[in-house]
């Protein structure tokens, strides 16, 4: 019962979050499933549930989506994520939750000082690089939306474009880390349970935060987010 409530819990905040400020729902989520899963089980378990704030999102903005920027970070991504996942069982499981806090922490510090400031150019090698950052960060945390997000704030000229370009990259890429994880037995039958709460949950609090982003400072709650991830990832190290 107790991971039911946690796993409702993130997903709730992590719709929410990403309602309010654009982005965060795989890294709130992935704040509170490692301390009830594994780091195998609990990047899976992430992804299942944001899938559904992709597709949603991509569907919402399909019509401004541009094809040709997503293939190549696209290909560079499934590549390096594939090869992640695959590692990520080789990993001693309490030293890659140590890295994933510091991993946690760095973000943190991250958007902390740098967020809205940081600029890349927008370039094949550019997307490359960001594609491969991703990848890694996707295939071993479940968290890829970073690099990718600065990557099409500098390739696309309007929001709509961004919003819908980026969840399309997310919409393909999240499949093929689902099946990795599959084929790898990271993504169980045991967390059938887990995925339709999740799921719900992260369905009412997008919903919830989409009503509710007019009366709340995006600041605020941005700061309340890097907060949290710094002191997850505090927690994980010790």
């Amino acid at each position: 019962m107790e991971r039911i409530f946690v796993v409702a819990l993130s997903a709730l905040l992590g719709g929410f979050a990403q309602a309010v400020t654009g982005f965060g729902g795989a890294i709130i989520i992935m704040i509170f499933l490692p301390l009830i899963l594994s780091m195998n089980a609990a990047p899976a378990l992430s992804d299942v549930i944001t899938m559904v704030l992709s597709f949603s999102m991509f569907w919402r903005y399909r019509k401004s989506v541009r094809l040709k920027p997503i293939l190549l970070p696209a290909g560079i991504y499934l590549a390096a994520s594939t090869a992640a996942i695959h590692w990520s069982a080789y990993f001693d499981g309490r030293k890659l939750k140590g890295i994933f806090g510091l991993f946690l922490i760095g973000l943190s510090l991250y958007f902390f000082f740098f967020s809205g400031k940081a600029r890349v150019k927008h370039s094949p090698f550019v997307g490359a690089v960001c594609g491969l950052a991703a990848g890694i960060c996707g295939g071993f945390f479940g968290i890829s939306g970073p690099p990718m997000s600065l990557y099409y704030l500098a390739a696309m000229e309007k929001k709509e474009e961004y919003l819908g370009t980026l969840n399309a990259f997310f919409s393909i890429t999240v499949v093929f880390n689902i099946i990795a994880r599959i084929s790898n037995g990271f993504l169980t039958k045991n967390l059938i349970p887990y995925m339709g709460v999740g799921i719900v949950a992260i369905l009412v609090g997008s919903t919830w935060g989409s009503r509710l982003v007019e009366r709340i400072d995006r600041k605020t709650m941005s700061m309340c987010v890097y907060g949290l991830m710094a002191v997850a990832g505090i927690v994980a190290v010790l």
